[in-house]
Parts: structure tokens; sequence; C-alpha cells
């Protein structure tokens, strides 16, 4: 007779994101993945397959429910300029400024585009931000001025995910956002002046 799962699955895989978060899908090992999950390895491959498969559970578990309500929250139907500037913020506080970076910027850099076990987190991560950023900036700067910026602010935010493993000053990256929403800010007046 087969045994019932007995562990919490959500627990389970935001543990396995972390101990991947922290090092890498390759340098994960199954006895690293063992303590950070409390499983036994036997466990592991009933429950996941593989590691490939725990990384997997572990990275849609983590862009389904840290990623997309980061984004909902900062990036969301109703959010503006001051919204948005916290979801860039927020990187440089805790859980994220723990200087182990974002699970999926951190695929990203490990796997780059290629078709794999991260390419579907990656590419709707890529998708949210991306979506999230160009429906705030075009309620609040216009739609033309709009696109020139969704660009910039990606490239913003998954440089300040890379660098803050990097040991760069959590105060300049903040200062560069700050600095980087002022100018959003000032181009959200002149398009309010224009209406």
């Amino acid at each position: 007779m087969a045994r019932t799962r007995s562990f919490d699955r959500d627990a389970v895989l935001a543990a396995a994101g972390n101990a991947f978060r922290q090092h890498g899908y390759r340098d994960a090992s199954i006895a690293e993945l063992e303590r950070a999950t409390g499983l036994v390895s036997g466990s592991i491959y009933n429950a996941f397959g593989d590691k490939a498969g725990l990384f997997r559970a572990a990275l849609e578990h983590y862009v389904h429910g840290f990623v997309r309500q980061r984004i909902t929250a900062f990036a969301g139907a109703d959010a503006g300029l001051e919204e948005l500037e916290q979801l860039f913020v927020s990187v440089l506080e805790p859980p994220l400024s723990d200087g182990y970076g974002c699970l999926v910027n951190n695929s990203i850099i490990e796997f780059g585009n290629a078709p794999g076990i991260a390419s579907d987190g990656i590419n709707e991560t890529l998708a949210l931000v991306r979506e999230g950023v160009a429906s705030v900036l075009a309620r609040e700067i216009g739609p033309a001025a709009a696109e020139l910026e969704v660009m910039q602010l990606v490239l913003l935010y998954h440089g300040v995910l890379t660098l803050s493993r990097s040991g760069t000053s959590l105060e300049a990256m903040r200062s560069a956002v700050g600095a980087t929403f002022d100018r959003l800010r000032a181009a959200r007046s002149r398009h309010n002046n224009k209406q």
C-alpha cells in the first residue's frame, strides 16, 4: 500500500526555491535539498521525479506565488509611479537583499534563453514584468512616452536584481532608482499638463 504524502508542498517548494536561489541549479546537491526541505531523497524523487522536477516545481511556485503577487501589488491595474517605484526599491530590502538575488533572475544567468527546465518560468516572469511596467507607464506618462521607457525600466529592474548579488551598494542602487523615478514623475507632470 502506498504511503500518503505527509509534507506541506508549499513549504517544501519555498525551501527548495530558496536553496536553488542560494546555490543555483547545478550546485544545489540532493543532500543540500534534503537539508533545505526536510525531505529524504526518496521522498523528493517520489514527489517530484528528480532534481529537475523539483526545480521546475519550485520555480513555478516562486513565479506564481512570489513574482506574480509582487507584480500585482506594485504594477497592477491601480498602480501609479509611486507603487512601481516600490517594486524596484523592495528588491533592495529583505528578503531579496540577502545577497542571493531572485530565483528567476539567477536562472536567466545560469540557463540563458535555452529551452529547458527554467524557460517557462523565465519567459512568464519577463512577460509579467514587462506588461506590468508598460501598463503603469502608459497610464502615467502616456503610451508614446511609455514605449521608450519600458525597456529602460525592465533593464533597470533586472540589473538591480543581478547587482544585489554583487556587493554593490544598496544605497547607490536606491539612489539610481530614485533618480529614474524622479525623471518619470517629471514626464508625468508634462503629460498631465498637455491633457
